[in-house]
């Protein structure tokens, strides 16, 4: 019997655990933050909230669906890029979240200070 209580008391830290170092690996910032300090979110997955500007749905070369806009909060804003159309429309308050990226490499195409997107999340 105290085998079997160990063994779930174990399963629990590592649980807590994990869900403690996603919850800081995924920390919420501010759009003017990325943009005065891009190294310090470089490779990193953030979550940060904005309106919608320069909405674009397109089509790659191979004919994949991707969508592009800036994140706009405060007067500043980001790039972001995310596979998909996603139906939405300037304006629009978004949470993002993907991993950062100061510069990226795309073949012969160079994007600075852009946010790959994992999901985006339209807010009420």
């Amino acid at each position: 019997m105290l085998k079997i209580q160990t063994r779930w008391a174990t399963q629990i830290v590592i649980a807590v655990i994990l869900l403690t170092s996603l919850a800081l690996a995924q920390e919420k910032i501010s759009v003017a933050d990325i943009i005065q300090n891009p190294e310090r979110y470089d490779g990193k997955t953030i979550i940060v909230e904005g309106k919608i500007i320069s909405y674009r749905e397109r089509f790659s070369r191979r004919g994949n669906p991707y969508t592009t806009f800036r994140l706009e909060d405060g007067g500043v804003s980001v790039a972001v890029f995310v596979w998909g159309h996603l139906g939405l429309e300037n304006g629009r308050r978004v949470r993002v979240i993907g991993k950062f990226q100061k510069v990226k490499q795309v073949g012969p195409y160079t994007f600075y200070n852009e946010i790959s997107a994992d999901k985006v999340v339209l807010l009420r």
